[in-house]
């Protein structure tokens, strides 16, 4: 089981349920609330054997947690860390569930190094969103880093 493979799950799960769960929908529309389990098991449901033998599942379990505890001070620390002409509408869902699975780590998991959150979060920008996504996200979480 590789946190790598892990982190990617929790960056998929979370940008599915934006569409799913009304805590983690940035419109504020009405949805249906899920447990972390029932975000796990949905995405398993989805999953062929071989990506689902390679996660954590507790792991998952606890990132998934973290979020769903303290997204909107998650969203408020990604706000806050946003230019001056940049508001969180604008971010695209994917870039939101990185930075949101990158900052529950950060804040919330404190058994990860920092330089590891960020690193993975570049990685998965890289492989899901676009071209200069990573250097943002890069930037947004070395200024999390650095000014709490």
């Amino acid at each position: 089981m590789s946190r790598r493979d892990s982190r990617e799950a929790a960056v998929k799960i979370i940008f599915q349920n934006e569409f799913i769960d009304s805590r983690l929908r940035s419109g504020g529309d009405e949805g249906t609330e899920v447990s972390s389990e029932d975000m796990i098991a949905m995405f398993l449901e989805s999953a062929d054997e071989k990506e689902a033998a390679k996660i954590d599942r507790s792991f998952i379990a606890g990132v998934l947690d973290a979020v769903l505890a303290h997204v909107e001070e998650i969203d408020k620390i990604i706000s806050e860390h946003l230019d001056a002409d940049w508001n969180i509408s604008r971010l695209c869902k994917i870039d939101m569930a990185i930075l949101r699975e990158a900052i529950a780590e950060i804040v919330y998991l404190e058994d990860i190094p920092v330089s590891v959150s960020i690193n993975e979060a570049v990685e998965l920008a890289k492989k899901f969103s676009y071209p200069e996504a990573s250097s943002f996200i890069n930037g947004i979480l070395g200024s999390v880093s650095k000014n709490g």
